[in-house]
């Protein structure tokens, strides 16, 4: 590419000195000229825990105009240039006034300036198929399995400006080893330790012939630390930022308004974000007649997709979700937020309205809601065995609302109450009446012994929180954690599965998940096999995993779900404990027993 104009800017912005003071990643990605060929432009991306940015940036396009911003084929937001052609567009998080909001993950991302339809700059950010000059830097802590209390690890994998690769794995405070390297479930080298720490170094180029060769890529993948058999480390190699690629669960529903739709029927829009902060966008209508409706977005044409209500029957649903093709589900190219919905079939409205959820809770809820009045257990940890919790949300024939939060057979002290990621008070648990409780209240009006309710917890996760960690999280309005069910706390786990070498490219992995309602979920994936059909063994459960041609290569994917849909699997089966292989014929290409938490 040409020079940059504003590159050392960015440069600084990206790279500075201070930009691993604490886990994170550091990207500048050169988006190439697909239209004026002397345009340029760069993406630059720091994401670190508690705060994150992404900007676009470019130049030598046409003045005065305005350019959207395309990521993962969802526009995310615009730019407008000035009269030199420059312009540009920021995204942070948390949200601040003059910039967008940052709640998508662009790393491995295909970023577009489109003109229109028609893309003007583009690049892939920090990823296959990056542009030459890209500078990338991302780094994480291990999350330790089995290891000792003090123990230690970290992996960093950078590019530098002239296109120098390196991959670095290090352990600290630990005895014995040697320490094998896994990426993606292949063993790619050991680490002997000379004290109590030591380390292990890729290259690309090698500056020494005896350092190994960087001859594949380690970003996004599962990096394990293992001493003989046992995990003593293992995490993914992409640091997490609120927000971006990390959340506190939450939900948000609105009714559509009907239009000419019969008395009865109703129409509700949902977006739930899950711990990954991926979206979950559905659309339900209930009592309408068998047919197919249309669901339209802004306006646009065509409709995004088709609600197709079954002979016999007067509901359907829609659903999409946003970074993943997994069988079964939609993808969620559109951002629904503050867009108008409209339900149609042929040049008929049934239901329209604007999709314009409070996602973060803020705010004071609304005087002008009808009475109503719900509670519900929370979900426990397992910290604290004992220890229960409750919350309970009012909103009296007054339209005042109170919300109040209660936990017992604690210990004793104070614990930390956080509503969608904001704490909003302490709870100090006492001894009455030879019990230990504490409860924490909240009113819209001024009360005395009262906090007043400025926020709105119903749909927002609920964490309650001590010195020792969690001991609840709960996301308020998916039903009691109790009852029947036990203990509801959301996981996610993922695990690189071993390849066996049958085939050295290829890479497997294996996640497990619980959301916040307590569905389950187990996803396998595969890259790089030969094309074909594959046996998929979790324990006793014998299934199939198919393998075809996809983007860089091929790829396969296989889904169970406790409440499957169209083109998934029924997850019946225990995933804890059990060994997961692929194999074909006699050849086992992949095999790995799901470890228990």
């Amino acid at each position: 590419m040409k020079p940059h104009p504003f590159l050392p800017l960015l440069t600084v912005l990206a790279l500075g000195a201070t930009a691993f003071a604490e886990d994170g990643s550091a990207i500048k990605a050169p988006l190439k000229a697909t239209g004026d060929a002397d345009a340029v432009g760069v993406a630059v991306a720091s994401l670190k825990s508690k705060r994150a940015e992404f900007i676009v940036k470019v130049g030598k396009l046409d003045a005065a105009k305005t350019f959207a911003v395309e990521v993962d084929s969802v526009i995310e937001g615009s730019l407008t240039t000035d009269r030199a052609g420059k312009g540009s567009a920021r995204f942070v998080t948390p949200a601040k006034n003059g910039a967008a909001l940052l709640d998508f993950d662009p790393r491995g991302k295909l970023v577009r300036v489109l003109d229109g339809t028609t893309s003007v700059l583009e690049g892939i950010v920090s990823g296959t198929g990056e542009e030459e000059g890209a500078e990338v830097n991302e780094k994480v802590d291990l999350a330790k399995d089995d290891a000792p209390d003090k123990a230690k690890s970290k992996a960093r994998y950078s590019v530098d400006r002239k296109g120098r690769r390196t991959f670095r794995v290090d352990v600290a405070n630990v005895t014995g080893g040697p320490f094998k390297v896994l990426v993606a479930g292949v063993e790619r080298g050991s680490i002997t330790l000379k004290g109590k720490a030591g380390s292990l170094t890729f290259e690309n180029p090698q500056k020494k012939p005896t350092t190994p060769l960087l001859d594949f890529d380690p970003r996004g993948e599962v990096v394990e630390i293992l001493e003989g058999t046992t995990v003593r480390f293992s995490d993914k190699l992409e640091a997490e930022s609120r927000g971006v690629n990390v959340a506190s669960p939450s939900l948000s529903e609105i009714a559509l308004p009907a239009v000419s739709a019969p008395n009865g029927s109703s129409a509700h829009a949902k977006l739930r974000i899950d711990q990954r902060a991926r979206k979950h966008f559905s659309v339900e209508i209930e009592g309408v007649a068998a047919g197919s409706y249309d669901l339209k977005v802004g306006g646009a044409t065509p409709a995004v997709g088709t609600l197709v209500v079954a002979p016999g029957t007067t509901r359907a649903e829609i659903e999409f979700t946003s970074g993943d093709d997994s069988p079964g589900e939609l993808p969620l190219t559109f951002d629904p937020v503050g867009k108008t919905l409209s339900i149609v079939q042929g040049a008929t409205k049934f239901f329209e309205g604007v999709f314009n959820p409070n996602l973060t809770g803020a705010g004071t809820p609304t005087a002008s809601e009808p009475a109503s009045e719900f509670e519900e257990v929370l979900a426990s940890t397992g910290l604290d065995a004992d220890a229960s919790a409750k919350a309970k949300y009012k909103v009296d024939a007054q339209g005042r609302h109170s919300f109040s939060v209660e936990i017992e057979k604690v210990d004793l002290g104070a614990y930390t109450l956080t509503v969608g990621g904001t704490v909003r008070g302490t709870i100090t648990a006492k001894s009455v009446a030879g019990q230990i409780k504490g409860e924490l209240e909240f009113e819209s009006e001024s009360e005395p012994g009262k906090k007043v309710l400025t926020f709105d917890p119903r749909g927002q996760t609920i964490e309650i929180s001590n010195a020792s960690g969690v001991l609840f999280s709960h996301l308020l309005g998916s039903g009691s954690a109790t009852g029947g069910g036990g203990q509801v706390t959301p996981f996610d786990l993922t695990v690189a599965l071993t390849s066996s070498g049958a085939d050295s490219d290829a890479t497997a992995k294996a996640e497990y998940t619980r959301d916040e309602t307590g569905d389950l979920s187990l996803e396998l994936e595969v890259e790089d096999l030969p094309v074909g059909t594959y046996d998929l063994l979790i324990g006793a459960k014998a299934s199939t995993i198919v393998v075809a041609s996809a983007s860089g290569g091929t790829r396969g994917k296989a889904k169970f779900e406790s409440d499957p849909k169209p083109g998934q699997g029924l997850l019946n089966f225990p995933v804890f404990g059990e060994v997961i292989q692929i194999k074909q014929g006699a050849t086992v290409y992949f095999s790995r027993t799901f470890p228990t938490p």
